[in-house]
């Protein structure tokens, strides 16, 4: 009976013309399933994470009845609800039929669980591979950290972010930061989910990112240098780095490249933390460049523009040193 309700409400989710009140129905209903098996699912994935997904159903249940943003576009608004609903959707019917998808099997959007190395739970990934990956070309590769409160889900469904992969080539793996706050604990996921897609894709070995949004751009210099000949280079977006990892980062990437951007009008992570990186970076002989949207905010989609040629950058090794950033480069202790 369960299976049978599940089954029509990723059915509803799916079927063209459906109202968002009819989704938002289906999504509460499969939320409805997933909790009634947590007790067993706890045992695959972790009983601290359990619950984070039954509550993203609701949470993408909830924003079809919400209008869009006045920062975002009101024509993207229901497509990025429906990538939402769909990756989260994937996330929780995997989980119910422990069942879950190969990575090497997805083309375009999608979502998996890889077996995590440290405790044998089940970790979840989205993942984009671009319409013109063939086996027979290794492809560059970014591994994308979520910002806080945010999930790999809603930071793949973005279209823009799905768009700069196609235009590239680039296959993308966003995993999930369980625990706490900066990706502790969740350290070994970044490298199972780097480690699953190189066995599951023609990775170009050249060509290895990683890249991080908000929490997600602190955290990447923390995560990089843990086995830094992982990754050509390091993007830090709406982020910085903290005074404590500086050393770490100079002794053990002297050869990467790093690109940071920033929002000149970010009310979050004030713009002068990314400044004084680039400053810093720079200062220490290091490749950089350095972003600014004179009109970005804290949000990923004020970006765009930015990320797009960030991203250019970095696939073709280009770096722009900047020369018209002055000051100490006093890096902040903490991300607050």
């Amino acid at each position: 009976m369960r299976l049978r309700a599940l089954a029509a409400g990723i059915a509803l989710l799916v079927l063209p013309g459906a109202g968002s009140s009819a989704k938002a129905d289906a999504l509460r209903s499969i939320a409805a399933t997933y909790y009634a098996q947590a007790g067993r699912i706890a045992t695959i994935t972790g009983r601290d994470t359990t619950m984070d997904y039954y509550q993203r159903l609701l949470d993408d249940a909830d924003l079809f009845s919400q209008p869009s943003p006045s920062d975002y576009p009101a024509a993207l608004w229901q497509p990025l609800l429906e990538s939402f609903a769909d990756l989260d959707t994937s996330l929780a019917t995997q989980l119910i039929g422990d069942s879950f998808r190969p990575m090497s099997s997805i083309r375009g959007l999608g979502e998996t669980l890889v077996r995590s190395s440290k405790d044998g739970t089940m970790q979840p990934v989205a993942v984009y591979v671009p319409a013109s990956y063939s086996p027979l070309r290794p492809a560059p590769l970014v591994v994308f950290l979520h910002g806080r409160s945010g999930a790999e889900s809603h930071l793949l469904a973005l279209q823009f972010v799905s768009d700069l992969a196609e235009r590239t080539g680039t296959i993308v793996v966003a995993p999930y930061g369980r625990g706490s706050y900066d990706f502790h604990g969740a350290e070994s996921d970044v490298y199972d989910a780097l480690d699953e897609a190189s066995r599951s894709f023609a990775v170009d070995a050249h060509k290895r990112y990683l890249a991080g949004y908000s929490m997600g751009g602190f955290s990447a210099f923390r995560i990089a240098p843990i086995r830094p000949e992982d990754w050509s280079a390091v993007m830090c977006i709406a982020g910085s780095l903290l005074n404590s990892r500086a050393g770490q980062i100079v002794t053990a990437m002297p050869n990467a490249r790093f690109y940071v951007l920033t929002g000149a009008k970010d009310a979050i992570v004030p713009t002068l933390y990314p400044i004084v990186t680039a400053i810093f970076l720079r200062d220490s002989g290091l490749a950089v460049t350095f972003y600014s949207d004179p009109n970005g905010t804290h949000e990923l989609y004020s970006l765009r523009a930015i990320l797009s040629q960030a991203w250019d950058d970095m696939e073709r090794g280009i770096v722009r040193l900047p020369t018209g950033l002055s000051g100490s480069a006093n890096l902040p202790d903490n991300a607050q």
